[in-house]
């Protein structure tokens, strides 16, 4: 299902940015690492939006799924608390609490990648019309070209 592609290629590239900070940390200098986390943060933010913005809607609808969703939810609200904690921490802090609010986002979005395989992903593919997916997937288009000028200064009204 190509909804479910993007949501796992956002989650796994903020994944893969995070190992790859995680395990280069003491090679690189200060701006280094802000250019991977603030990477990281956006990938993060991404994914979240896609989750609760695109998602949830839909597994709403019936209110059946209500209990899904606190469980999806409870990681993602922790997720959005440890970037915006990475966030307000420098990276030059000599106390390694920067690098320690990465590993723990790191195991947030290893937690988050269970969910979604094991919660997420099998709903979508039972629950989703074609229709819906179709609908979810324009928007994540959009959201991507929004991303992609947004990063490169540019604005579109």
């Amino acid at each position: 299902m190509e909804v479910l592609d993007v949501v796992v290629g956002k989650r796994d590239l903020a994944l893969m940015v995070l190992k790859d900070l995680t395990s280069h940390y003491k090679q690189l200098d200060d701006t280094k690492r802000l250019e991977k986390a603030n990477t990281i943060l956006d990938a993060v933010n991404s994914y979240l939006q896609i989750e609760e913005n695109l998602f949830f809607p839909y597994m709403r609808r019936t209110g059946e799924h209500e209990d899904l969703i606190a469980r999806i939810k409870h990681v993602l609200d922790r997720i959005d608390e440890g970037a915006e904690r990475a966030i307000m921490i420098h990276v030059d802090e000599p106390s390694g609490e920067f690098y320690h609010a990465v590993m723990n986002l790191a195991d947030l979005l290893a937690l988050a990648k269970r969910n979604d395989e094991e919660i997420l992903f099998p709903w979508a593919e039972a629950y989703l019309t074609e229709e819906e997916q179709y609908y979810i997937a324009t928007h994540l288009k959009n959201q991507m070209v929004q991303e992609s000028l947004s990063s490169s200064g540019l604005t579109i009204y």
